[in-house]
């Protein structure tokens, strides 16, 4: 199971109204950690930028990102993560030092 962590980043509003949001989501598997980032751009809000907290923003661009039950941003990160492979070092550093 993936565990999803959203964070919005910035807010874009023109007077009192919500324009646009820099997002960022992460995703885990308990072993690997995939982030993506974004802006997500929204056709209307009805609710004045002062109401406004970030679980309501969260809830808005997965609603505007899920088509048949399958949200685009969290499938990215679903298959990063199924694709994902052991982090190794660089092999031309490998036996390398330094000294300070």
């Amino acid at each position: 199971m993936i565990n999803y962590q959203w964070t919005i980043l910035e807010l874009f509003a023109n007077n009192d109204e919500l324009i646009a949001v820099d997002y960022l989501l992460s995703g885990s598997d308990g072993v690997n950690t995939v982030e993506t980032q974004g802006k997500h751009h929204f056709q209307s809000v009805n609710k004045s930028l002062a109401d406004i907290v970030e679980s309501d923003i969260v809830q808005w661009i997965e609603k505007d990102t899920t088509i048949d039950n399958v949200n685009s941003i969290k499938l990215a990160i679903e298959n990063q993560l199924k694709d994902s492979v052991k982090k190794v070092d660089f092999p031309w550093l490998a036996g390398t030092f330094t000294i300070e």
